[in-house]
């Protein structure tokens, strides 16, 4: 270890002695070079003889052949005699010579001496700025640059020390490295035998994924047609399942609402109360379809959060309610304990009700006898709710496992319990979207317990990465800026809202009307939505130096301008949008609903009729009934469905347009389908994001970082290589 310890010493001793010889030899090459040139010019013009000149180079010659001899018999002496002895020199020309330019050579001489002993280039550079300041405050040398030189020097000096230290590392590491190089050789020829071998078995391996890769090309083909066939159900089963959710939800919300309209008849509380568990289950239910589909037709990555400040406790016991008739008449008990006085949680109601949901369906199925509890408290920073039960419990072996998708503990064909091993999965991805954690306690034979936690606001600390681009406000400064969404559609920026997380998004409906929402606002950003290869509207606007990104998004708005209608909802539709899409049309005293759905027909009518108005509600089952309806009698508002056999929407207003009688009816679209989207898939999308000052590079990079994060590549099988193909 000592050896090992010294090593980059002797090397550094070593580079030092090579220096010195060398040195001393150009030292001597050029001593006679100039005593040679100075001769030529004494035999050329004989003035005088420059006998002061020849003194000096004569001492340099004699400083170069003294080193030189004592380079190999002592070292270190030789070093510092070629050292200071040019710097005597130098300092002696100074003495000696007016020349402005000779201190300047003692920047030289720094390199030199921290090359050849430590310190060596300070200790130079201060003889050299202390005479040059000392002859030039005498008056012997007033043409001295002082300031500059000194600059100069001490310039020099700090450069040379940072090389020579750079130096010396580098040189360290160097011996160091090799050593380790040497280690590792020797160890690496201990192990030639086993690479054989490895080489061997990684040219099988190669085989094998060969032949796997071309698996991987297959199956990632069926993958695709997958995915496309996935799209295609979404689309169809979108409307199939709008439709009928639209007739539970409007009846039973004008039960619930105003069940005046069916009459003077006394309704019992227990229908009252039935009735509105079909009602709020319902909102419940269209909740989580529209989360569904949304993903679906959208192709989102995750789901979305739209967190509001909400008491546990009425959640929790209005979730027991919900789930109160599966413990009816069965020799389970549900009961249900919560500590007074919880904080209020920052959550989306509609996930974590749907948790609840899954752990209390889990239990009731797996209950026969005992009882289903459901318990919250507060535990340090963090709400905990446990769902428990007295079930069969399950096995340890099988603990860590449910969780996963599609997860059965019972695996065989004849378990007595349902089920896709979807809940638990779902419920762990929306307990972790809010920062919590979920977990599961169990005894095989004595009954399971799934606890999850949710943060309290004021104690939770989210998680954020370490990276800041600008410097830190102060605590006064107000929240991130809000964004300005350019769009006509509210929808549509209630879509902006929940997926920029941490940001407002406040509508602006026209453009002209955006640079007085930037100067209200200073927004963070500008999001103007452009149909699919529209042409941006955007020039001439000033929004100062704000970046605006257009982009095309799902907007009702493109609908209404691409079928020149005056509105657009999507089912299931409620009274309040309903009504408000005729108040906007305004005047209205006869509607005329088009729908080959009766069911939904009448739901109109009776929305129409509950809410006060004296509205004239007709009533067509098909497009071509509805065309006949028109000609019959002008209505002053058609309700017209786009997806409808033999004759559909987008067929009668089109007949409308080509008759000048019916051209100017205002028509409100009651739809299922999903046609800005299908609009999208045709034309495609896409995005552009520019600012009035242009962007920083560093901008674009990080613009370029997010959008290859997000964006993934679509390759077939015929980009594959022939190889591959052929494993």
């Amino acid at each position: 270890m000592a050896e090992l310890s010294r090593g980059p010493e002797v090397n550094l001793e070593e580079l030092r002695n090579q220096l010195t010889r060398r040195l001393a030899m150009t030292l001597i090459a050029v001593s006679i070079l100039l005593i040679w040139l100075r001769l030529l010019v004494w035999v050329v013009r004989p003035r005088y003889f420059p006998f002061i000149q020849f003194s000096l180079l004569a001492l340099l010659l004699g400083l170069g052949i003294g080193v030189l001899a004592k380079a190999n018999v002592r070292p270190i002496l030789a070093r510092h005699l070629l050292l200071w002895g040019l710097t005597a020199e130098l300092l002696a020309a100074m003495w000696l010579f007016p020349d402005p330019w000779l201190p300047f050579l003692g920047l030289t001489l720094t390199f030199v001496g921290a090359l050849l002993a430590s310190g060596g280039g300070w200790l130079t550079a201060g003889a050299v700025g202390l005479l040059a300041v000392w002859l030039a405050h005498s008056g012997y040398r007033s043409s001295y640059p002082l300031l500059q030189l000194l600059v100069a020097l001490g310039f020099g000096a700090t450069v040379a020390w940072l090389i020579a230290r750079t130096f010396y590392t580098a040189l360290g590491w160097a011996w160091t490295m090799q050593q380790r190089a040497d280690h590792l050789l020797e160890l690496a020829r201990d192990r030639q035998v086993e690479l054989s071998r490895a080489l061997k078995s990684l040219k099988n391996s190669n085989i094998v994924l060969c032949r796997m890769q071309r698996e991987l090309i297959i199956a990632r083909r069926h993958a695709e047609e997958a995915r496309l066939v996935k799209e295609q159900f979404a689309a169809n089963i979108s409307h199939e399942l709008r439709t009928p959710l639209s007739l539970i939800l409007g009846f039973s919300e004008v039960m619930c609402l105003s069940s005046e309209v069916y009459g003077d008849m006394e309704w019992s509380p227990a229908l009252r109360q039935d009735v509105y568990q079909i009602y709020r289950n319902s909102r419940h239910l269209l909740e989580m379809i529209d989360d569904v589909l949304d993903l679906s037709r959208l192709e989102m990555v995750g789901f979305t959060l739209n967190k509001e400040l909400t008491s546990l406790e009425l959640l929790v016991r209005d979730t027991a309610e919900i789930v109160a008739h599966l413990f009816r008449n069965c020799p389970v008990s549900l009961e249900v304990e919560v500590e007074p006085n919880l904080p209020l949680l920052d959550i989306d109601v509609t996930r974590i009700r749907q948790v609840l949901l899954n752990l209390l369906n889990n239990a009731a199925r797996f209950t026969e006898e005992g009882r289903v509890w459901v318990e919250a408290s507060q535990v340090g920073g963090d709400v905990m709710i446990s769902v428990g039960d007295t079930g069969p419990g399950i096995p340890a072996d099988k603990l860590p496992y449910v969780f996963d998708e599609f997860y059965q503990v019972d695996l065989s064909l004849h378990r007595q319990h349902g089920g896709a091993g979807l809940g638990l999965a779902i419920s762990k991805h929306f307990v972790e979207a809010h920062d919590g954690r979920i977990w599961v306690e169990s005894q095989e034979g004595a009954g399971s317990t799934f606890t999850f936690t949710l943060p309290i606001p004021e104690h939770h600390i989210p998680v954020s990465r370490p990276y800041m681009t600008s410097p830190l406000e102060p605590s006064y400064a107000r929240g991130p800026s809000p964004i300005l969404v350019v769009d006509p559609d509210p929808e549509m920026v209630n879509l902006v809202q929940r997926h920029l997380d941490g940001h407002e998004a406040v509508q602006v409906q026209e453009g002209e009307l955006l640079p007085d929402a930037v100067r209200l606002y200073h927004p963070q950003a500008v999001v103007y939505n452009v149909p699919p290869g529209g042409r941006s509207r955007l020039n001439g606007i000033s929004a100062a130096s704000v970046p605006l990104i257009e982009c095309s998004l799902p907007s009702r708005a493109w609908a209404m301008d691409h079928l020149a209608v005056r509105g657009y909802l999507n089912k299931p539709i409620t009274a309040e949008r309903l009504l408000q899409e005729i108040e906007r049309v305004g005047n209205v005293q006869n509607v005329l609903v088009v729908d080959d759905e009766r069911g939904f027909c009448q739901l109109v009518e009776r929305i129409l009729r509950s809410n006060g108005h004296v509205f004239d509600v007709r009533q067509a089952y098909g497009g071509e009934k509805g065309l006949q309806a028109m000609q019959e009698r002008r209505p002053d508002l058609l309700l017209l469905d786009l997806i409808m056999p033999d004759v559909d929407g987008f067929q009668v207003l089109e007949e409308m347009r080509q008759d000048p009688g019916l051209a100017e009816i205002p028509v409100v679209l009651l739809t299922a389908t999903s046609y800005v989207e299908d609009v999208m898939d045709q034309r495609g999308s896409q995005m552009i994001v520019r600012r009035p000052e242009g962007l920083r590079p560093f901008e674009v990079l990080r613009c370029l970082g997010a959008v290859i994060d997000v964006l993934e590549p679509h390759y077939d099988e015929q980009s594959a290589p022939e190889e591959a193909l052929a494993g």
